[in-house]
């Protein structure tokens, strides 16, 4: 029943979103399009909500307790955006002295940044939020902690899951079992880029660099920590601790412990880990100790790979490089931990006019082998007829990937994607837009299918 309803509101918004811009008034006479703020909110995942509601269990609308990667993302994107156009409207001018004026708003920035990461919607609640999507796909549910304003905690924790899931879950889908571990960090890298993307290709000069510079160095430590034995058997020991009974307990502990782990071992039954330290329950939370000397060496490398990701000029206020003949650009490295391994690529972004291309070459990597792949995106690309007044957004990936996700095999699968996201202009200022992604079988960072998957997104985006 839960089905039928979710097809009965899809069908009614695909009516809704490609008939409503045939109807409006407003003409846009400018061929591009530029923001000082960008906000967007997707109202609609299919087919992922459909699955969040069926996790959930309480009807349609209970899928919003468990939003998609794509939702929570351009959720969070806003929030720093107007938090940083608001403290950059708020010091404009004001106080005269110019240093005076610059200590106060890094200041204000620094401390509105700290803040956000442990509140809802913040950075932190987005590297939850990522976890928590790739389990609502496998049916399990689970609480974000950082719904409680942990303000200052060191161990926050994905929460209220059952042991008999997570035994499900691994022994069915192995290689998203991995990726949940990862997807955390992959959330957060994701937030960079689209903050960057924003600023870049809308010239926004918001003043994102010290959430970028946070968040990356927060990785990095994350990722450091975890290879180092005492210091994270001393934060495992206190988890286990205080966790003495299942519903207040991690789904894995420290999280690029367990993604190594699972790397290596994805045949091992889960209930293989043992019982927990108060005997009650599986023993979820991995510690260096239960890695090989050449898994523990697999992590402690990723610690250094992982440092590509200061890599940009972006990240130290160059916004944008001045090209010949009018073009701008500027580039980013990523280091994503992803579930058959690592994933390296070069991100470069280049404009003029109303052309904005993005071009990635990602490098994925699994224990041995190399593979490859390339991704184009085009921004914004204004197009006007009569009434109708629309920005598309279309995006092709072409590649190959480990065959089944495997972090062992040296054979390849294609990887292909294609999609496009149309934003129907309603007033001056706002904008409805439906998206369309297609991909065959692999990783694609912030999808949350491994499989071949269809998706549609629907929600809306103002621009001021």
């Amino acid at each position: 029943m839960k089905e039928v309803f979710c097809q009965s509101v899809f069908k009614r918004m695909m009516y809704l979103f490609f008939l409503f811009p045939f109807f409006i008034s407003a003409q846009i006479t400018d061929t591009t399009y530029q923001s000082k703020l960008k906000l967007d909110l997707q109202i609609f995942d299919f087919p992922y909500q459909i699955t969040a509601a069926e996790t959930v269990g309480k009807g349609f609308f209970s899928s919003y307790a468990n939003p998609s990667m794509s939702q929570s993302l351009y959720i969070t994107a806003s929030v720093y955006s107007g938090v940083h156009y608001g403290l950059k409207s708020a010091f404009k001018n004001k106080p005269r002295k110019p240093k005076v004026r610059s200590i106060l708003q890094v200041s204000s920035i620094v401390l509105s940044d700290f803040l956000l990461f442990y509140a809802p919607l913040g950075d932190g609640w987005l590297h939850e939020e990522y976890h928590r999507a790739v389990l609502t796909r496998f049916g399990v549910n689970s609480f974000n902690q950082m719904n409680t304003f942990p303000v200052g905690s060191s161990i926050i924790s994905v929460n209220h899951l059952k042991d008999e899931d997570l035994e499900r879950f691994k022994s069915n889908n192995p290689a998203d079992f991995v990726r949940m571990s990862a997807a955390g960090i992959e959330g957060q890298y994701l937030l960079i880029d689209q903050l960057q993307r924003n600023n870049f290709f809308h010239q926004q000069k918001l003043h994102h660099e010290v959430q970028y510079l946070l968040s990356t160095i927060n990785s990095i430590i994350y990722v450091s920590i975890s290879s180092h034995s005492k210091k994270s058997n001393e934060i495992l020991d206190e988890m286990n601790a205080k966790e003495t009974d299942i519903s207040s307990r991690d789904f894995t502990g420290l999280d690029m412990i367990s993604w190594a782990y699972d790397l290596f071992h994805p045949d091992e039954p889960y209930n293989a880990r043992g019982i927990h330290p108060s005997g009650l329950g599986i023993d979820r939370y991995r510690k260096t100790e239960h890695l090989e000397k050449h898994e523990l060496k697999y992590l402690k490398q990723q610690r250094y790979w992982h440092c590509l990701n200061l890599l940009s000029p972006m990240l130290f206020k160059f916004r944008a490089i001045s090209l010949k003949n009018g073009f701008s650009g500027n580039f980013a490295f990523r280091h994503f931990l992803t579930s058959f391994g690592t994933d390296i690529s070069l991100n470069v972004f280049l404009k003029k006019s109303k052309y904005n291309f993005v071009f990635v070459h990602h490098y994925y990597l699994n224990y041995k082998h190399l593979f490859s792949s390339i991704e184009v995106e085009m921004l914004d690309y204004p197009l006007f007829y009569k009434k109708l007044n629309v920005f598309l957004s279309p995006r092709i990936m072409v590649g190959v990937q480990p065959n089944n996700q495997e972090f062992m095999t040296s054979k390849a699968d294609f990887l292909g994607l294609i999609g496009c996201r149309a934003d129907f202009r309603i007033r001056k200022n706002y904008f409805s837009y439906l998206e369309v992604v297609a991909k065959t079988k692999g990783w694609v960072a912030g999808n949350v299918y491994l499989d071949d998957n269809v998706s549609i997104k629907m929600g809306f985006s103002a621009r001021f």
